[in-house]
């Protein structure tokens, strides 16, 4: 098992409302995904709905609904997740190519 896809610099993106330009959204934070979820997990849940976080280097990116469930995975696991663990986490209409 490994924790690879959880130290995958990241991206907490706000999701871009019907005011902003076409694709371009508001960076909130950036580091490891593991640090994403640190900061994600003091937000309220109606605050992480705003958000969803993009792995810089891989196509995996999390939505509101896949953020909670990351974080509630990360809360009831010990150390050691593996690369499709974490990847199966992740929000498959925005990642096509991932199939949990």
């Amino acid at each position: 098992m490994t924790t690879y896809a959880l130290s995958e610099p990241a991206t907490i993106r706000r999701i871009a409302g019907a005011d902003s330009a076409a694709g371009q959204t508001d960076v909130v934070a950036r580091g490891s995904l593991s640090d994403c979820a640190d900061i994600l997990e003091t937000w309220s849940e109606e605050e992480r709905a705003t958000v969803h976080i993009d792995i810089d280097d891989m196509a995996l990116s999390y939505g509101s609904k896949e953020i909670d469930q990351l974080l509630e995975f990360l809360r009831s696991e010990s150390a050691g997740l593996s690369n499709w663990e974490v990847s199966a986490i992740a929000d498959t209409d925005r990642c096509p190519g991932i199939t949990p």
